[in-house]
């Protein structure tokens, strides 16, 4: 059976690499994530945050931190629990192998015995590992620290994927997987360690489990005429339907609730006193109970553990304090008999529309962060519609067109649209590559992206360019993950300078957008202007990135465009996300909320003025340190302003970029140096080299 499992494992990964412009072990590794995640229902921008496999990976290929079931992927923005935090890190090792080999777990013991030593920094590691490992282990550290002071309980959970047969698992290498349990019990004696093997035949178990249909036990029940049900239900029972087979908490059934697990407050504390009281009242007297959305409920009476109804599609929208609660009470003292019950609502509806109105409606009961409930949102909803019509698939709802089979290539999310907002309407394609799903919990930066002023045919429009400039570049990428990355970074700009092409300027409106026929736009010439656009980006001698640099691709769209002789150069960079919260940058730092009802003062932009007063006041290039304060002094202007107009300038090439005392022009050349601050090796006239040591 094994060996048949190994056969269809193998024809599932290698119809994925049909769609993904990844190598067979890259394939596998996505695949096991997924699998093994699978009651997370994390997306795949979740996925690739902690899949951290490369150079230097140490032996780890992912490395996830979930906070009480949450993926923690921004410390700085997590909103972490004053108590009964749950932490658990999932460390995984896979390989295409076809069997299980000790070499894999030698290289991670080291690993793990340096990074589990939490009184080192990232520098103390001396480069030996990668960024997105160091990164990756900052996260646990946050983790760990931001919840100490409520006692946290903290699992570790090893995998070790392959396509061996586990019953065919070799002494040595068991005996290596316990070596490393024992070394972070030494690290953390009140910890709980696991170390899993999964082989081709538990990747397919996984692989076949339908996460959306599912046996509610109920002892009582009242049934509508519009297919709504009221049933009481044993809080012991309860507890097991929202657990899967591991004990894990079935996150995808939260996706629909906009708030979070608050961790022990006080309703949560009285909660659980309740639980625990033998004296006290029937728990569904005191507990305003559950919601669940379905999209079908079939009683199926009496059964061997008594009633049960079967729901497909199942959404708790409402009642998760109460659920997550009932949870922990249960896994922290699974032998307790509780006798009570807990009220829950069932509603079925397949209709979309009445769907989002149940939710914002049991979600909207109290203040949450704004755009929390921007997925139910009027003018999300009629984009999903819209795109429909031309067979695309809205993500606005996480994984909802993934549970129910819809074809991956023809998704598009939230996040993938606003990128082509900002590039091709607002022209601002080195904006878009630096956007983050968080612009959304800002009212006027969400507002700028998706603004209901729009024209509805704009989002089909969008989102049939930018998947063609994603089908048209993929060949040009390396065949590593890094590539979604890449591809993520450069789409906007490519789109914009494709479409400017194609229509003879950089700052054509709207209705030109809408006007173009993009079936007209061709795959090798898309590519082309890719390579011609990173070109630029990348030193030739010692590959250095210089995407990351501020304004740069907006400055290599301008010198494209320049040497093209496409008009409207002056459109290209100037917008600016608006947001009603400055936010910081450092981890740790609470975010400010914003709320519909309360917004914060705007960060005020430059006008053009002030760029014209900057730049009178710019002394001649290389400039010294601290010129940006003395312009500042000089003009009366804020430094943030001055920084923002500078970065204008150099954006539109009215001043040129600076690194360390070495002055760089459009063309990457070596225009001017600074002795007393710039590195000797670099020579005027040649390419500038970025060094890095």
């Amino acid at each position: 059976m094994a060996k048949n499992d190994a056969v269809l494992l193998d024809g599932i990964v290698s119809q994925r690499a049909t769609a993904e412009n990844l190598d067979v072990g890259e394939i596998f590794e996505l695949f096991a994530f997924e699998q093994l995640l699978k009651s997370y229902d994390l997306s795949r921008q979740e996925i690739d945050a902690g899949w951290v496999d490369g150079k230097d990976d140490g032996g780890i290929d992912g490395f996830f931190t979930f906070v009480n079931g949450t993926l923690v992927v921004d410390p700085a923005t997590f909103p972490w629990p004053k108590k009964g935090a749950s932490i658990e890190v999932w460390i995984v090792s896979c390989k295409h192998h076809e069997s299980f080999k000790q070499d894999p777990l030698n290289a991670i013991l080291p690993t793990i015995e340096e990074l589990l030593d939490f009184s080192k920094d990232a520098a103390d590691f001396n480069a030996q590992y990668s960024e997105h490992l160091l990164k990756a282990r900052d996260i646990l550290v946050a983790a760990f620290r931001s919840t100490a002071s409520g006692f946290p309980t903290l699992h570790f959970r090893f995998v070790y994927a392959s396509r061996g047969d586990i019953s065919e698992l070799a002494i040595n290498v068991e005996a290596r997987g316990n070596q490393i349990k024992r070394l972070v019990n030494d690290y953390f004696s009140d910890a709980g360690v696991d170390f899993d093997y999964v082989g081709a035949t538990e990747l397919i178990a996984l692989y076949r489990k339908t996460p959306f249909i599912l046996e509610l036990p109920y002892t009582e029940h009242l049934s509508g005429e519009n297919g709504a049900y009221v049933v009481l239900v044993p809080v012991s029972a309860y507890a097991k339907f929202v657990s899967d087979e591991q004990g894990h908490i079935r996150r995808y059934l939260f996706d629909s609730n906009v708030r979070d697990f608050l961790g022990s407050n006080s309703v949560n504390q009285d909660i659980e006193r309740t639980l625990s009281d033998a004296n006290a009242p029937e728990f569904w007297w005191l507990n305003n109970g559950v919601t669940i959305l379905a999209t079908q409920a079939i009683p199926l009476g009496k059964t061997a553990a008594g009633n049960a109804m079967r729901l497909h599609d199942v959404q708790i929208v409402n009642g998760l304090q109460t659920t997550q609660t009932i949870f922990n009470f249960f896994s922290a003292a699974s032998a307790v008999q509780v006798p009570s019950s807990v009220l829950v609502k069932i509603i079925v509806s397949e209709n979309p529309t009445v769907r989002d109105e149940i939710i914002r409606a049991t979600n909207n009961q109290s203040s949450v962060e704004l755009a929390a409930l921007t997925a139910t949102d009027k003018v999300q909803r009629d984009i999903e519609e819209i795109l429909l019509r031309y067979d695309w698939y809205y993500e606005r709802r996480r994984n909802y067109y993934k549970n129910v089979g819809k074809p991956a290539e023809r998704f598009v999310d939230p996040l993938f649209l606003a990128v082509g907002v900002v590039a091709l309407v607002r022209k601002a394609p080195h904006a878009a590559s630096r956007l983050k799903t968080r612009f959304m919990r800002d009212a006027e930066s969400y507002e700028a992206v998706f603004s209901e002023r729009l024209p509805i045919l704009l989002w089909p429009k969008i989102a049939s360019i930018m998947k063609l400039v994603d089908a048209s570049i993929v060949d040009r990428l390396p065949k590593k993950k890094q590539a979604n990355r890449l591809r993520a970074g450069w789409r906007g700009a490519v789109a914009l300078v494709v479409v400017a092409e194609a229509l003879g300027r950089l700052n054509f409106s709207i209705p030109d957008l809408l006007a173009l026929d993009e079936r007209g736009l061709h795959r090798d010439r898309i590519a082309e202007i890719f390579e011609m656009l990173y070109r630029t980006t990348t030193d030739a001698q010692s590959g250095a990135q210089m995407a990351h640099q501020p304004g740069r691709i907006d400055i290599n769209t301008i010198a494209y465009a320049r040497a093209n002789g496409l008009a409207g150069l002056e459109s290209v960079g100037r917008w600016q996300m608006p947001t009603s919260v400055v936010q910081s940058g450092k981890p740790g730092a609470k975010q400010p909320k914003a709320t519909a009802q309360s917004p914060t003062p705007a960060a005020r932009r430059f006008s053009d003025a002030e760029v014209e007063q900057v730049f009178s006041a710019l002394p001649e290039q290389p400039w010294q340190k601290g010129m940006q304060q003395l312009v500042a002094a000089q003009t009366g202007l804020p430094l943030p302003i001055v920084r923002r107009a500078i970065n204008y300038l150099i954006t539109h090439g009215r001043v040129s970029i600076q690194h360390d005392g070495v002055v760089v022009n459009g063309d990457g050349i070596v225009t001017a140096i600074d002795p007393k601050t710039a590195d000797p090796r670099h020579v005027i006239g040649e390419k500038f080299v970025r060094y890095l040591g």
